[in-house]
């Protein structure tokens, strides 16, 4: 994407790749594709030379983009210019829509720059389906407002290779009022901070009554509050939960809160992301995911999770029901640490229903998984399986677990446990709560998280492919 704002997103040499195959078996975490040229049916010109009185060609342009935006129709093209548009832009009753088949494009040449001109309500504001807005530089400048809004049937409408950045109200993106269908991809997304009240400006937040999100492939920090929050109706909306929000391929980090929050939302997958960069501080306990209140069905699936005082967190606050159909496979967590009086878990679980954790690496972690411990409720029907837990004190299991099973884990040989406040070996806790199939071993894995020996086709099968004679203990499945 050449001269787009994405073009200078930064480059991330920290990451450490996953092991071939990458994406693991099973995994479809989607690529950005470059939409192929076509001929628009018309197109208009935007420049800050230009006058609204013009034609809206390269020799007479337009002046504003709302006055480009009135004239444009299905298969339409608005090319605008580089320069600065102080203006609000508003694809609304004023803004025809674009189908599926001629979509209705917004695109920036040369990085041109939006603010915020007269009018009220966000910069950018989305009520219209089947538009892409593609290649701008959306500066706030520090006003309390959001950047991108959408609203209503939004359906196949793109925003995408964007720069969105320095506001000081709730998010750099918003969904409400029954929007519906959006995708935003390969923009960054960073420097929403707001020091009053809760202090919580997030990078996207998705309101109930909204439905079927895609986030994917955006560089989204430095923001006070989550990268990616799912907001529940608790406490100030009778609207139903928000349903169906995809985010994957995402570097998340370097946030006061957290990469993503996941309150009472439905159909939620969360997979192949990067989470890192989260510690403890006076607001927030430095988790990189959290997902709590009354969620439901939500797949947390080869995310990469590291330098946070807490991987993944499950349950804790909630209003009525507790978390429930969470899978979280196929992770690498690591290298979480207690600095600055964070935790330094990898993974915990409290109050929630028939969560499954399976086919994970947690490594160099103080304490590898935490359960049980009765945070607003008891942990209920845990699965535990096939994971890699590589710590000091490996798992810590409270007195709130009913229907924990656990197997075909893989520990160090000398790790510890804690079972109801009782520091034990691994064969008495293998005792204590019913596991046979769990063993220690080596659980180095490589700088590419590909596992040792002693885990390779010696997992039990949880449904998903795997190569070789049985299943891998771990994130990574080798051998394919």
């Amino acid at each position: 994407m050449e001269n787009t704002p994405a073009a200078q997103m930064p480059a991330h040499a920290d990451h450490a790749p996953i092991a071939e195959p990458g994406p693991q078996p099973a995994v479809s975490a989607t690529a950005m594709t470059e939409a192929p040229a076509a001929t628009p049916a018309h197109e208009w010109v935007v420049s800050p030379n230009g006058d609204d009185g013009g034609q809206g060609t390269e020799a007479a342009p337009l002046r504003t983009i709302a006055m480009a935006v009135g004239k444009a129709g299905p298969g339409d093209r608005i090319r605008v210019l580089a320069g600065t548009y102080a203006e609000r832009v508003v694809l609304g009753e004023n803004a025809k829509a674009g189908t599926p088949e001629a979509k209705i494009t917004l695109q920036g040449e040369g990085r041109p720059k939006l603010t915020p001109g007269s009018g009220s309500g966000a910069a950018v504001q989305v009520r219209r389906a089947n538009w892409v807005i593609d290649g701008f530089d959306i500066d706030v400048q520090q006003q309390p407002i959001f950047g991108v809004t959408f609203e209503g049937d939004v359906q196949g409408t793109v925003l995408a290779n964007s720069e969105l950045h320095g506001g000081t109200g709730g998010a750099g993106i918003t969904l409400f009022n029954n929007a519906r269908g959006p995708t935003i991809e390969n923009n960054n997304i960073h420097d929403f901070v707001r020091n009053t009240g809760n202090k919580d400006s997030h990078g996207i937040v998705m309101q109930p009554a909204s439905y079927d999100l895609t986030v994917r492939n955006n560089d989204i920090h430095d923001v006070s509050g989550d990268s990616v929050q799912c907001l529940g109706p608790e406490g100030f909306s009778t609207l139903p939960p928000a349903t169906g929000l995809l985010v994957e391929n995402n570097h998340l980090f370097g946030n006061r809160e957290n990469a993503v929050d996941i309150k009472t939302c439905h159909d939620v997958v969360i997979r192949n992301n990067r989470m890192h960069k989260f510690q403890a501080n006076d607001t927030a306990k430095g988790e990189a995911l959290v997902i709590h209140y009354s969620a439901n069905n939500v797949l947390v699936e080869d995310n990469e999770l590291y330098d946070a005082s807490k991987g993944i967190s499950i349950g804790g606050n909630h209003e009525g029901p507790v978390p429930q159909a969470v899978v979280v496979r196929r992770n690498r967590v690591h290298d979480i640490t207690d600095a600055g009086g964070g935790e330094g878990t990898g993974i915990r679980l409290e109050n929630s229903k028939g969560t499954v954790v399976v086919n994970n690496t947690v490594t160099r972690a103080k304490a590898g998984i935490i359960l049980g411990h009765g945070t607003g409720g008891p942990t209920e029907s845990l699965r535990v399986e096939n994971n890699i837990v590589d710590a000091p004190v490996s798992v810590d299991v409270g007195g709130q677990a009913p229907g924990l099973k656990m197997g075909s884990n893989l520990y160090p040989p000398s790790t510890q446990f804690m079972n109801n406040s009782q520091l034990v070996a691994l064969d008495a806790f293998k005792a204590a709560i019913g596991d046979t199939t769990s063993n220690g071993g080596d659980v180095t894995v490589s700088d590419v998280f590909a596992p040792s020996a002693s885990a390779q086709d010696k997992g039990q099968d949880e449904g998903q492919p795997f190569c070789g004679a049985g299943p891998d203990i771990g994130a990574v499945e080798m051998g394919c």
